[in-house]
């Protein structure tokens, strides 16, 4: 009676072992989603930071995110472009055109290149109505890309307006892109990509 009791044990042991399978697999690599470096704006300055952490971490949603839409902020997104050097500026630039061009940069840019942004302010906000502020900044790109004849770095001073959207993040409705020199500007940036 003793061995049929050991073999019964045994069974009931079995399921249990391969229950506990994924226990003993090796660990996997940890994903690392978009949304990882993300910081929710809930102030304005952090929507700077997210648009430098989208191009330190290469991440186009991070980038994305960082615009109005009509849907969650009631406003359309507008781009003022600076005169740009070799080409005309695409009329009624949208999120949708920031989009696309973010995503060509990024694939015109080599993991081991250089891309970064850096911003400062120029001013201290001028006003905060509330739901909307205005921010003077100045910007600095290096974009280490693959193109051949197109500039890898852009300088410029932007007048950006943000509102809170429905989710009380703040996002860009309004860029206008300013020249500070006779170097390439972030709206130089967008034309080449």
């Amino acid at each position: 009676m003793r061995p049929y009791l050991k073999n019964i044990f045994l069974l009931c042991l079995l399921p249990l072992l391969f229950a506990c399978e994924g226990l003993m697999r090796n660990a996997e690599t940890p994903r690392n989603p978009a949304g990882d470096h993300f910081i929710p704006p809930t102030n304005p300055g952090i929507v700077f930071q997210n648009l430098e952490n989208a191009f330190h971490y290469r991440e186009s949603t991070i980038y994305n995110r960082c615009f109005a839409d009509s849907l969650t902020s009631g406003k359309n997104y507008r781009f003022e472009p600076a005169m740009v050097k070799a080409v005309v500026f695409p009329p009624g630039w949208t999120v949708n055109d920031e989009e696309q061009y973010f995503q060509q940069l990024l694939a015109a840019c080599h993991s081991d290149s250089l891309l970064s942004l850096t911003i400062t302010d120029d001013e201290i906000p001028g006003s905060d109505e509330g739901d909307s502020i205005a921010y003077q900044i100045n910007y600095n790109i290096i974009a280490r890309h693959n193109r051949q004849g197109v500039d890898k770095i852009f300088n410029g001073q932007s007048h950006i307006k943000l509102v809170r959207n429905n989710h009380n993040y703040w996002v860009i409705y309004y860029w206008q892109d300013m020249a500070l020199s006779s170097d390439a500007t972030w709206s130089d940036l967008k034309t080449f990509f």
